[in-house]
């Protein structure tokens, strides 16, 4: 590969990976730390000293957010610490004050007593008065810890419920917008479904008739082939949407060469990169071999690529690389098309259901990149989407390397 290809794709994975240490820095400074090495150990790799410095100092600020939080943590504890040591204290200086008054009153009541004849009778009233006393007094004590036992159960219920109230919510709020996924998807698909079969039926009709020449079937044939890999992909998704909803799908992790999977997906739609005059830049290694649900990754990378070549404008480029990191290889699909909406954008990452045309006009359910997602997540692997507008879109996801997984 040529050495500025491979520089331009490391200072656009460290710019990437840079933002993505910034947006985390606040919010989530553990990810902001976990990008900041990335970059250093992409600096290492390269040997580059200012991947490495950049690096550095990305995790200098992780680690100064990390330590404001602790310390943010610390000083709530302490003050809440504080606080209900500063109750304890106040009750019990309340109850030796109450103490002196009593044992005050006793002994001016004795003073006064001392020379009377009853004097003994009264101790022995007071004494028993002063035990009756005690006695409240623990009884109001066991009360008052009762109380606050049962005050403790009763705000702990109350968390609970909100708790499974919060979860029926949401359950409820999937299956509303699962409901309404299917209500937009069922007429969609019986229509996309029959454009290409009757193309398809009135292609052979034809060549069986002898309508069409053999060298106008063999053009019509690229057509009708990218259709039939698109119905394939719809029904494929459409198959694993529905056992989603039905059955709680198996993962089976076996090791596979991924490499190889790229290639397949790649040669599916060798037509639609001629017909729209697309340059790939496949860096992908060969004999790569990894650790996941195979069906899964093929599903995963085949969304992806087909989203990649749907929105890539004639003439431009796709580009797949990847790096490892940490027993994991992260794989990225980059377009150089329009980029997507921030407002899009928000609804891929709530799960919103959205569907678009492509650059050549080309079909979709819209089903792709929210399968990826729950799939990757079924898979305990990140999915990540950077776009910028008119610059494009870079899609990167991980898959685990280590046979252990396998075990999990």
């Amino acid at each position: 590969m040529p050495s500025s290809n491979n520089s331009s794709q490391d200072s656009v994975l460290i710019i990437h990976y840079l933002q993505l240490a910034a947006s985390y820095l606040d919010k989530n400074p553990d990810s902001s730390l976990y990008w900041s090495e990335k970059i250093i150990s992409l600096g290492v790799a390269k040997k580059n000293t200012g991947y490495q410095e950049a690096g550095l100092e990305a995790l200098k600020k992780a680690q100064v957010s990390i330590a404001r939080l602790h310390k943010m943590q610390n000083d709530l504890f302490v003050s809440e610490v504080t606080q209900k040591k500063q109750k304890l204290n106040l009750l019990g200086a309340v109850a030796f004050i109450f103490l002196l008054i009593c044992a005050g009153a006793l002994i001016y009541y004795f003073k006064q007593k001392k020379n009377s004849r009853l004097i003994e009778a009264d101790n022995v009233e007071l004494g028993e008065r002063l035990k009756n006393f005690q006695a409240d007094a623990k009884d109001l004590m066991q009360e008052n810890n009762q109380l606050k036992l049962e005050n403790e159960a009763l705000e702990f219920n109350a968390d609970k419920l909100k708790t499974e109230h919060e979860t029926l919510q949401n359950d409820y709020n999937n299956l509303i917008k699962k409901n309404e996924i299917k209500d937009k998807l069922i007429p969609m698909i019986a229509h996309d479904i029959r454009s290409p079969l009757a193309t398809l039926q009135n292609t052979l009709a034809l060549t069986r008739d002898n309508i069409i020449s053999p060298e106008e079937f063999q053009q019509l044939s690229f057509s009708l082939e990218g259709d039939v890999f698109n119905l394939r992909g719809m029904l494929e998704n459409m198959l694993l949407w529905a056992r989603e909803q039905m059955f709680e799908i198996k993962i089976n992790k076996i090791k596979f060469d991924i490499s190889e999977t790229f290639k397949e997906v790649i040669l599916m739609y060798r037509n639609n990169l001629v017909a729209k005059n697309i340059t790939l830049h496949n860096y992908m290694p060969h004999n790569l071999e990894v650790v996941s649900d195979k069906e899964i990754i093929a599903v995963v990378v085949r969304n992806l690529f087909s989203n990649a070549v749907k929105f890539t404008p004639t003439g431009k480029n796709i580009y797949i690389s990847q790096i490892f990191f940490n027993g994991k290889a992260y794989f990225s699909i980059k377009d150089e098309g329009k980029g997507i909406p921030p407002e899009t954008l928000e609804k891929l990452k709530t799960k919103q259901h959205i569907t678009s045309r492509g650059t050549a006009n080309e079909k979709g359910t819209g089903l792709g990149l929210m399968f990826s997602s729950e799939m990757l997540n079924k898979l305990n692997e990140v999915f990540d989407i950077t776009s910028y507008p008119d610059k494009g879109t870079s899609v990167t996801f991980s898959v685990d390397m280590n046979e252990s997984s396998i075990k999990e």
